[in-house]
């Protein structure tokens, strides 16, 4: 199993950013695309908002931007209609895959 792959068992969601000019790279690189330097694993705030999102049944998924400007699908957690702009707090897991879902921050 990847170091990755163990931080989400964790409940952490890393990601790679360069230890040159701090580019955040998604998804993850061992080498800056932009100053060929190594990168290295950061945890991410895993805050974030919602861009776009569906409901089936009785189920929102959606697609949400976390502050490190990172797009990721998942489950949306919410017990009333979630709206464009909401902001989240991201949960990860690994269950034989990555797993995203996103709880929904009272106002």
């Amino acid at each position: 199993m990847s170091f990755f792959e163990e931080q989400l068992k964790e409940g952490k969601f890393h990601i790679c950013k360069c230890k040159n000019c701090n580019t955040i790279f998604w998804p993850i690189q061992n080498v800056c695309n932009k100053c060929g330097k190594n990168t290295s694993w950061v945890e991410s705030s895993c805050k974030g908002k919602i861009i776009e999102f569906s409901k089936k049944e009785s189920e929102f998924f959606g697609l949400v931007k976390i502050d490190e400007n990172i797009r990721l699908l998942g489950k949306i957690i919410s017990s009333e209609l979630p709206h464009i702009g909401q902001s989240v707090i991201m949960k990860v897991s690994f269950q034989n895959r990555p797993v995203y879902s996103f709880i929904v921050e009272k106002n």
